[in-house]
C-alpha cells in the first residue's frame, strides 16, 4: 500500500514538472490603452502592469481605465517606455503596496497617488523632474520615498 502511495505521489509530482509554467502563472483579468502607444493589464494576483511608450493619459479619476478595479491592484509595474504617470493614475488605489518607476518617466501627475493608504516606500527616479500638485497626499502608510542621486 505505501509504495502505491508513493508511486502516485511520485507520478503527480512527474505531471506537475511536465506542465507548462503559464497553467500556473496569474491569469490577465482586465486590460485596455492609457495613452498613445501604452498598455495596461491588471493580473489575478493584482499586478498592474502599464508597459509600450510614450505619456499616459492625463485623466479624471473616475476615467481612468483601471478605476473600477483600483481596491484589487497590489501591485503596479511601469515599464520602461513609459514617461509620464499621468493625472489621478492610481488615485483611491488604497491596497497599492509597491511601485515600480523606471528611469524613462519624467513626470507624476496632479493627484496620481492621492490616497493610496498601504504604499510604504517608493523610489522615483532621478529622471523624474516634476511632481504634480497632491500627488502623495493621502499616502499615509509612505514612510519612505527614495530618490537616487544622478549618475
Amino acid at each position: 500500500m505505501k509504495k502505491r502511495i508513493v508511486s502516485f505521489i511520485l507520478a503527480a509530482l512527474l505531471i506537475c514538472t511536465l506542465l507548462p509554467t503559464s497553467v500556473f502563472a496569474a491569469g490577465i483579468v482586465a486590460s485596455g490603452t492609457c495613452g498613445a502607444g501604452l498598455t495596461w493589464t491588471l493580473d489575478s494576483e493584482g499586478t498592474l502592469t502599464i508597459s509600450g511608450t510614450g505619456a499616459m493619459t492625463d485623466d479624471y479619476y473616475s476615467n481612468v481605465p483601471w478605476y473600477s478595479s483600483r481596491s484589487s491592484i497590489k501591485s503596479a509595474i511601469i515599464e520602461s517606455g513609459v514617461t509620464s504617470i499621468g493625472d489621478y493614475a492610481f488615485y483611491g488605489c488604497s491596497s497599492l503596496e509597491s511601485m515600480t518607476i523606471p528611469n524613462s518617466v519624467k513626470s507624476i501627475g496632479d493627484y496620481a497617488f492621492y490616497g493610496c493608504s498601504s504604499l510604504e516606500s517608493m523610489t522615483i527616479p532621478y529622471s523624474v523632474k516634476s511632481i504634480g500638485d497632491y500627488a502623495f497626499y493621502g499616502c499615509s502608510s509612505l514612510a519612505s520615498v527614495t530618490i537616487p542621486n544622478s549618475v
